[in-house]
């Protein structure tokens, strides 16, 4: 019981580790009761969300050269099963990190949580949006009422608050029922206004508060709350073989289906919900599986776990560093079937090279405690190694 317990708290001991495989069946559910115990990120999920935020900029890189809509099916496939579950993924795990149980939610955890989240996701958004707009509008800012690219930052602020509502809801009355009925909600919510909506441009002031992106995100938002909620339920049908084989299927299935054949009908929305549902579900599953392969601190699983705790500084940075590459539009969906292979080879070389700018720029803006804290919503502590989680792999 001594080595057991002294095994659960540090994989040093790993060393004297009897080669039993019930034994190391133990070590694995240490490791894991040590993550859940630990009110930290985890470092599987922190390189799920790294792999969502490549795929947030890769998406805007190959906007600048894909031509829309694409008619090419196989083409449209690959671009699709790339894209349609990156912000998703993103709404799932923040509320994966936003829940709290309803007994926990006092004032001044209340108030220390909205400070942060105020600071992050107004502050950072008013600061980043006037950048973006003297920089690359040129001092137009039209874009605030009509494609505001951090809209993101919006719509979870606008979750985070509906969500804290109903779990001080929760709280007075005792009861989960709220939280049902809230999760219920955002999906109908979800299919009848995206349908009502289609082909119609709604008013300034619902476009600029995002009614929409929330509307539709929404209810990753609340699995993600439902996922920490009932965690071991959650973990329990991930791992099931059954489940995995069937979220898999149905993803890349329903990529095939939708192709190039998908419309603005409620059908239609059907399926790309349960396309996102499924993708989701398959790269937490791929995650989840291999996650003891991201606890062995490599400079690989380093790298992609820093980047994950690091999105909002990319999300906010990247607008700045997309390249121009419209003299490239409609040169890949055209060409042979080589051509998909040949826009992942530019989109992703690109993508990278501009999350490595944002995360120095953001190494050196987090230099400051002060900038850190009111752009980022970091502790005000002084940072003596901005990129600690590196340390392994320089």
């Amino acid at each position: 019981m001594q080595i057991y317990k002294k095994f659960s708290i540090s994989k040093k001991y790993i060393n004297f580790a009897p080669e039993n495989p019930l034994f190391n069946m133990h070590y694995e559910l240490c490791i894991m009761n040590c993550e859940l115990k630990k009110d930290s990120r985890l470092r599987y999920i922190d390189a799920m969300r790294g792999l969502a935020i490549l795929l947030v900029v890769f998406s805007h890189v190959t906007n600048a050269y894909v031509k829309f809509p694409i008619t090419n099916a196989s083409f449209s496939s690959v671009y699709y099963m790339m894209t349609m579950f990156r912000m998703p993924l993103f709404f799932f795990v923040s509320g994966f990190f936003s829940f709290r149980l309803a007994e926990k939610w006092t004032f001044p955890t209340v108030k220390r949580v909205m400070t942060k989240k105020f600071r992050a996701q107004i502050v950072g958004l008013a600061v980043f949006s006037f950048i973006y707009g003297v920089c690359i509008k040129n001092w137009n800012f039209k874009f605030l009422w009509t494609t505001n690219p951090y809209w993101f930052t919006i719509s979870l602020f606008e979750m985070f608050i509906i969500y804290l509502a109903v779990a001080l809801i929760v709280k007075k009355t005792g009861s989960n029922l709220p939280l049902y009925i809230l999760l219920g909600v955002s999906f109908a919510a979800t299919f009848i206004f995206n349908s009502l909506t289609a082909g119609y441009s709604l008013l300034d002031w619902a476009v600029m508060i995002q009614v929409k992106n929330t509307l539709s995100y929404m209810p990753y938002f609340m699995l993600g709350i439902f996922a920490r909620r009932f965690e071991s339920f959650t973990w329990k049908t991930v791992d099931n073989q059954y489940f995995k084989a069937l979220m898999i299927l149905s993803f890349f299935l329903l990529v095939i289906f939708y192709g190039c054949r998908h419309s603005y009908s409620l059908q239609w929305n059907l399926v790309a919900t349960a396309m996102r549902f499924s993708g989701l579900m398959t790269i937490l599953i791929f995650f989840r599986t291999y996650r003891l392969w991201f606890d062995k601190g490599t400079p690989a699983s380093n790298a992609m776990s820093f980047v994950g705790s690091r999105t909002l500084d990319i999300y906010y940075l990247h607008y700045l560093f997309i390249p121009n590459l419209s003299f490239m539009k409609g040169f890949f969906y055209t060409g042979p079937g080589n051509s998909i292979v040949a826009m992942l080879t530019v989109g992703l070389l690109i993508s990278v090279i501009v999350v490595a700018l944002c995360l120095l720029i953001s190494a050196v803006l987090r230099t400051s405690p002060f900038l850190a804290s009111w752009l980022f919503g970091a502790s005000m502590k002084p940072a003596q190694n901005p990129v600690p989680e590196l340390k392994d792999a320089l």
